[in-house]
Order: structure tokens, then sequence, then C-alpha cells
């Protein structure tokens, strides 16, 4: 009797092929772009990436479909950033509703991906997304679209940057120099519609997004769409000069360090 925890050649060449170009489809996705502080886009991006514009986005997406982990519900905060002079995307918080889709993204990407409950839905003519965890809904969005969906037919192209690293097993720095990983999204948006949006960012030690400033709203975007994605290691960082960077995905433990019950 053979266990499942073992897996066949042909079961390995299976999860291989997922692994090399995992797909998502059926996805709607409620997105607003804004303008932010270059300074803390600058603060916040880790070398080699550096700043292109103070533009970011921030979305909610219900993902219907895909070859990998299922449905589920997703959201991101985005910022443009620069890579070789190449315009990129560095992703700063990437919360989702399964454990399946946090564990595939997080393991393979390096994705900064924690679990939510995660919402999209109407609300009195508007579009509505949100972001809850612990307690607090720490990312709210609302679209106003007084246009119809239109057939858009339109392709799309974008590189996504993340690093790829683990904590040393004693707890001191890093196991190894991180790798910076460059994913590419190549799109198919087949219907879409553009509007007004607000954002709303609150107070959350774990997800601290209401750091990142709202200057000004630049518009909010319907789609409906899918992606389908290919990745790469373009080069490794120095593990001492990652290392500030490399507890913002995760909780704040210094909450719980300082919980009277514990001292």
């Amino acid at each position: 009797m053979r266990t499942r925890f073992v897996k066949s050649p042909d079961e390995i060449k299976h999860f291989q092929a997922v692994y090399a170009s995992p797909s998502f489809y059926d996805i709607h996705s409620l997105s607003i772009g804004f303008e932010t502080d270059p300074d803390v886009v600058a603060e916040v991006l880790p070398p080699p990436l550096s700043v292109h514009d103070a533009r970011a986005t921030v979305s909610v997406s219900e993902i219907r479909r895909s070859d990998c982990v299922g449905p589920f519900f997703g959201a991101a905060l985005n910022l443009s950033c620069s890579y070789e002079g190449e315009p990129g995307i560095y992703c700063l918080t990437m919360p989702m509703s399964t454990d399946t889709a946090v564990i595939f993204g997080r393991e393979l990407f390096a994705e900064p991906k924690k679990i939510a409950e995660i919402t999209l839905d109407e609300r009195h003519q508007h579009l509505v997304g949100t972001v809850t965890r612990n307690g607090i809904t720490y990312i709210e969005l609302t679209g106003s679209f007084d246009d119809g969906l239109r057939d858009a037919g339109r392709e799309t192209v974008s590189h996504h940057y993340y690093f790829k690293y683990l904590p040393a097993a004693d707890g001191c720095g890093l196991a190894h120099d991180p790798q910076l990983v460059r994913v590419t999204h190549r799109g198919r948006i087949h219907r879409m519609t553009q509007g007004d949006g607000t954002i709303t960012f609150r107070e959350s030690m774990h997800d601290p997004v209401i750091d990142i400033p709202v200057r000004s709203v630049l518009g909010a975007t319907y789609s409906e769409l899918e992606t389908h994605t290919t990745a790469e290691v373009v080069c490794t960082v120095d593990a001492e000069r990652f290392l500030p960077y490399a507890y913002g995905k995760i909780d704040d433990l210094l909450v719980w360090a300082d919980d009277p019950v514990l001292a």
C-alpha cells in the first residue's frame, strides 16, 4: 500500500507543470489607483528595487477558478518600482481567503500572503471590497461606475517582484541570501469599466497599510479577466542588507512579547 505523502513520477510531473505556469480564471476585480509619497516608496522598497514613480494600486478580487488552488478571494497593495531600469510592481501585502492560496503563493513565489476575511459585493449601487484580520477591516474600497461593462479583449503583461528567503533556524538573521523573484503575469481582460473610487486604510499593528499615504485617488476599475504566470530568479541579495525588510510580511511579534500574561 502506497501512502499519498510520497508522489509517483507521474504525479511529480503534474505538480511541476502546475508550479511552472499557474493560471487563474474568471477573476472579478476592483482596483483603485492612487498617488502616494515617493519618499515612503523609497523607504519600503528593498534594494536592488528602486522607485519608478509614486503610483500605487490597491485591489480586492474574487478568483472563481484556478488550476492550482481552486476558488478564493484575494487582495493586494502594489507599489510601482524599477529593476535595472525596467518598470515593475512590488507587492507590499497580499491577503488571501484560503490557506491553500496562501501556502501555494508564499512557498512558490514568496508572495507576502496572509489569511484574511475578504469580501467583494455591491452595496447601494457601489462595489465594495473589504479585507479584515484580527477583527479590523484595515482595507475598504468603494467603486462607483456610471457606465456598464464593455468588452475589452485586451492583453496585458506585467512584472511582479518578490524576495524569497527563510529565517535562520536559530532565529538570528536569515538562512541564506534572498533570491529576487520576477513573476511575469500575462493577462487577458475580457470586460471592464472605469469610474470613481475611495480608499480607506485603518490602523492595524499586524497589517500597517495605513503607513502608505493616499495623496490622491486616480480612479477605480472593475474588470473581469484571467492571468497566467511564470517566474524566474533574477539575482540574489545580501542577507544582512535585506534584514530590515525581512519581517515586514509577518505579524508583529512584539505585540505578544509585550503581553503581561507572558511576562
